[in-house]
């Protein structure tokens, strides 16, 4: 296990809360459960493999299971983020650090395979993509954040340069963005109006938050985001209110399918899961080691992703995940899925110091 201290030398402050590593107050993931009240260049891009399967079905055939899709090499360096309207038009962002300047990498999946966008000059690592009404965003790094104009990626000011860790928005003039240093500096929370970004009002959070990871809404009204410090905001009549759970260790990830069923993820040595049911988040921690990602099914079954390449679903109204097959031990970063089942699930070699190398998983659906 690296130390904090050479964490801090080549990533972002932040990816230390990203299951880089363990500080001491990852000691305080207590294994048990809360009910918190609300009030308080690609080296192998055509490589393709099935991966691991899972156990066969009642027909004695191998039940469908994720398989590695691609690997990509360090010249793009690691996968962070994955989205898009179906699996067949999927796009996946992530970057490399290390020598010389950040850079950026957004993938396009055609016809003919996976191909990578051009992007602004100077670009640096992305962390997340995802849509925004009829737009799709991108941010990461030094505060960028770009937006898919017709067949270009188009940088756009947000007045930070502070690392900008996830996006979301209901509409094209109603886009939400959070980051932070993840050491010294208050979280980051930013909004887009159509025209231009600039920073929203956070309600009082813990002096020891210094990040913002993921933000995701049901629609315009209820928008929810997560961070250090195990802080879960909400978007409630035009303002953000503020829980904070027992264990101090970060959630790292959001979704939902609507505003009485989110789920948030994260935790360090051991893994965090929160659900907001309308009224109260309930949440535990789990003795498997921290959780990256999240997405959530139409049917309410949700699956989700972190260290150690593990994969989990966790059934509708549960905090009990059950642990799925995986064909890499890399660290996974993100998870997205699609109307047909399929999913697909994207991270790399995070947990070791830079160049990095990438990994994308795909499900293919229950067939």
């Amino acid at each position: 296990m690296i130390s904090d201290m050479h964490i801090r030398a080549w990533v972002p402050a932040l990816a230390l809360l990203h299951g880089c590593a363990d500080d001491g107050s990852a000691m305080n993931d207590d294994v048990g459960s809360t009910t918190t009240d609300a009030s308080t260049t690609v080296t192998s891009i055509d490589t393709m493999s099935t991966g691991t399967t899972g156990t066969a079905d009642s027909t004695g055939e191998p039940a469908p299971a994720f398989g590695v899709a691609i690997e990509l090499g360090s010249e793009l360096g690691m996968a962070m983020s994955v989205w898009g309207p179906t699996a067949a038009e999927a796009m996946v962002a992530g970057g490399q650090q290390g020598e010389g300047p950040s850079r950026g990498f957004v993938l396009r999946r055609t016809a003919v395979g996976w191909e990578p966008d051009a992007l602004p000059e100077g670009t640096p690592m992305l962390d997340w993509i995802g849509r925004a009404g009829n737009d799709v965003w991108t941010v990461g790094l030094q505060g960028a954040a770009l937006r898919r104009e017709g067949d270009a990626w188009v940088a756009h000011a947000t007045g930070t340069d502070v690392t900008l860790w996830g996006v979301w928005g209901s509409a094209s003039d109603d886009v939400w963005a959070v980051g932070g240093d993840g050491v010294t500096e208050p979280p980051m929370l930013l909004r887009f109006d159509g025209t231009s970004w600039s920073p929203a009002t956070l309600p009082t959070l813990p002096s020891e938050a210094h990040a913002l990871f993921k933000v995701w809404g049901a629609d315009a009204e209820h928008v929810y985001a997560v961070g250090d410090e195990g802080v879960l905001l909400r978007h409630v009549e035009g303002a953000w209110e503020a829980t904070t759970t027992r264990s101090i260790a970060p959630f790292i990830a959001v979704w939902g399918r609507g505003p009485d069923e989110v789920i948030a993820v994260g935790g360090r040595s051991n893994a965090r899961i929160a659900r907001w049911d309308g009224s109260a988040w309930q949440d535990v921690t789990l003795e498997p080691a921290g959780l990256n990602g999240v997405w959530v099914a139409d049917d309410g079954t949700a699956t989700l992703v972190g260290r150690i390449g593990s994969i989990f679903e966790l059934p509708p109204g549960s905090l009990d995940p059950v642990l799925l097959p995986s064909p890499t031990a890399l660290l996974l970063h993100a998870v997205h899925g699609f109307e047909d089942g399929s999913r697909l699930a994207v991270g790399g070699s995070f947990e070791g110091p830079p160049p990095w190398v990438g990994v994308v998983l795909e499900h293919p659906g229950e067939g």
